[in-house]
Parts: structure tokens; sequence; C-alpha cells
């Protein structure tokens, strides 16, 4: 349980004001800022204080979360094309991780944009507290951008003495322009003193 998680959420339940903030994306700049990572830590530290995690690797090139968390069962795809039930969850502490393994698709953007994924979106909204979506880079891929639009927002992952300002300006402007909400920015691995 990392206190930094638990303050991530403070400031999320923060900003929701009147409606709560359920599904959101994690996605880096360029890639290598440790989003996978951090996603899935997120999510333990959040399972961990009884709360429903649905974590999907959202990512159809590298499929990292998958291969991390080991995930198997129904990927994005088919639960979407079926309107299925992702598969069963982990135990963290009193709550529970359910992992959805990266969607085999042969054009990601293209399923994204489909009603049956923002409908099957919409649908997990209703059954776990939380929906954190891994996604590839902002300004490599389109997708997590066209992911944001139907979410909630995007939560930018940027790595200390690595990640270049202008790289973050530029994720944060194409966010903007897409009409997708920024819901904040995480510095990883931030050494003392920053």
């Amino acid at each position: 349980n990392h206190p930094q998680y638990t303050a991530h959420r403070e400031q999320l339940l923060a900003m929701a004001h009147a409606r709560p903030l359920k599904a959101f994306v994690f996605a880096g700049c360029d890639g290598g800022e440790g989003c996978t990572q951090v996603v899935r830590e997120f999510a333990q530290t959040l399972a961990a204080s009884g709360l429903r995690v649905l974590l999907v690797d959202a990512d159809a090139r590298s499929s990292g979360l998958t291969h991390a968390m080991a995930a198997t069962g129904a990927d994005l795809a088919s639960l979407v094309n079926q309107d299925g039930r992702p598969g069963p969850a982990t135990d963290y502490g009193r709550g529970q991780v359910t992992v959805v393994p990266s969607p085999s698709v042969p054009n990601a953007e293209n399923f994204f944009t489909t009603p049956e994924f923002s409908a099957w979106l919409d649908a997990q909204r209703g059954s776990y507290d939380y929906v954190l979506l891994d996604a590839p880079p902002l300004l490599r891929f389109a997708d997590a951008l066209l992911i944001g639009r139907v979410s909630d927002g995007v939560v930018i992952l940027a790595q200390a003495e690595t990640t270049e300002r202008d790289a973050l300006t530029r994720a944060r402007d194409l966010l903007r322009k897409g009409s997708v909400n920024v819901l904040g920015v995480v510095l990883n691995r931030v050494r003392n003193p920053v």
C-alpha cells in the first residue's frame, strides 16, 4: 500500500465533484515512463483498501500489462464483441483486481471508436468501483485519446529526469484539443531531491 497512490485516489475523488470518476486511462508521453507499473500498483492499492477494480490492458501493441500480470482468459476484443464479463478476480487485501488481457485486433484505433467498446466500458462502470485502462503512449498512437473520449479522462505519466517538458506539453495539448479530460500527471521514478 503506497501512500502516494492513496493520495492520488483522494485527489481524484476531490476532482469528481458531484459525479464519480470511475473509468480512466493511464498513458505515458513517448513510452518508457513506467505506465504499466504505475497503473498496476494503483489498482492493487485501491483493491487493498476494499474496492473492486477492473484493470484493462488497452495496449494491443505491447501487451505489457497482460505479461506483467500473467493475465489469461478472454481478451478485451472478445469481451467487447460478445458483450462478455471479465474473468475471475484476484484478492488484494480486502478487495479484488480483475485483469483483462490486451485485445487481439488488427486496427486498435477502429476498435476503440466502436459503439460496442463504449457500451462495454459503460457497463463495467456499473460492476466495478474503478476501471483502469493501461494505454500506449499518447504521442505515438491515438488509442489513449480515443479511449479517453469514452472514459472519465486520462492520467498522463512522465518520468523524472527523462520526459521532456515539450513532450508533456504536447501530450496535454493533444488531449485538450481532442476534448479529453486531463485528470492529472504522475511524475514517476522521482529521486529526492527532485
